[in-house]
């Protein structure tokens, strides 16, 4: 399947075998790193026409967009907006897909609409009820989550912030400078505390099935 990347007009090529078949699925650009919906259904490129296609602006994607199975996903709900490209560029390079929001009503609808398994929160007033809806997420889901607070009120990974919060991990938000070495120390401090509990879940949905 040949597709345009609607960010940097980047030609693509995806393997038919890894397309979803009749489902719209999001896809990342090997070149800017972003991600944009794909509908298989669409007219399909061709030699002949894609020279000839002007890049378009970035889709805006519907919550019921489909994710290819295994994504990983990422969700940030940030006002800080040197945090919100530093994340963008490096949660994009590590592959993941992202939706991002910076208001809080937004993201309340936008949690419910994908598996999630990192989170990254900016701590404020009106962010809080971010924090209850996740804080109220039944166990198994909670633990399946990495969430990420960033703030003033602790050093970067300080781990007295983060028990007070409620989250897995505390960032200050003059460090994101520093976001690539942060996401690595998170995603792998994640790992390994809950890979034994990933172990159980998995044993237990393999014994309702």
């Amino acid at each position: 399947m040949r597709l345009i990347c609607p960010h940097c007009a980047k030609q693509l090529s995806v393997a038919d075998e890894k397309i979803p078949v009749g489902q719209r699925f999001r896809l990342n650009c090997p070149q800017c790193s972003q991600s944009f919906a794909v509908d298989p259904n669409a007219p399909q490129i061709t030699d002949a026409t894609a020279d000839s296609l002007p890049s378009s602006p970035p889709e805006k994607l519907e919550d019921n967009t489909f994710y290819p199975p295994g994504a990983k996903i990422a969700f940030l709900c940030l006002q800080h907006p040197a945090w919100q490209r530093a994340l963008i560029d490096v949660l994009g390079e590590r592959g993941h897909y992202l939706v991002s929001v910076s208001d809080a009503v937004e993201a309340l609808r936008k949690l419910e609409t994908a598996p999630y398994e990192l989170i990254f929160v900016e701590q404020s007033p009106h962010n809080l009820r971010v924090l209850q809806r996740i804080h109220g997420w039944p166990g198994l889901r909670r633990r399946g989550v990495n969430v990420v607070l960033l703030g003033t009120e602790a050093p970067s990974l300080h781990p007295d912030a983060s028990l007070r919060n409620g989250v897995n991990w505390y960032l200050h938000l003059e460090d994101h400078s520093d976001a690539a070495h942060l996401v690595q120390t998170i995603i792998t401090g994640y790992e390994e505390t809950y890979k034994t509990w990933r172990l159980v879940s998995k044993n237990i949905e393999n014994s309702h099935s």
